[in-house]
């Protein structure tokens, strides 16, 4: 691991697992479970839900739009209408190129 990686996987271990573990795969998103039509809200549900159960405990930072619609192969526009919608329900918190943090558990 070079120095740049290094630094980027300091902080919480939480920060660390989610940020290493790449876009989907933290949370074991399947989209084939997705109904037709509705591929945003099952989205918005799942990263909710994970928010929730505590996969995503508060300033855990989630996958960047661009990274996380790669790997489900989806528009990036779904991604980021996904985390505006948690946005919101003020559950997470855009910050630009820091990224997207959770800052609130669902009520």
């Amino acid at each position: 691991m070079d120095s740049a990686e290094e630094s980027r996987t300091q902080g919480s271990e939480t920060s660390a697992r989610v940020g290493t573990a790449g876009g989907s795969d933290f949370l074991q998103l399947d989209l084939e479970q997705a109904p037709p039509g509705g591929r945003t809200e099952w989205l918005t549900a799942r990263i909710r839900a994970a928010i929730a159960d505590g996969t995503l405990p508060l300033g855990s930072r989630l996958p960047s739009s661009r990274v996380l619609a790669a790997e489900l192969g989806v528009t990036r526009g779904l991604v980021t209408e996904a985390y505006q919608r948690l946005a919101d329900a003020g559950q997470v918190q855009g910050s630009g190129r820091a990224g997207t943090r959770v800052v609130a558990a669902p009520l």
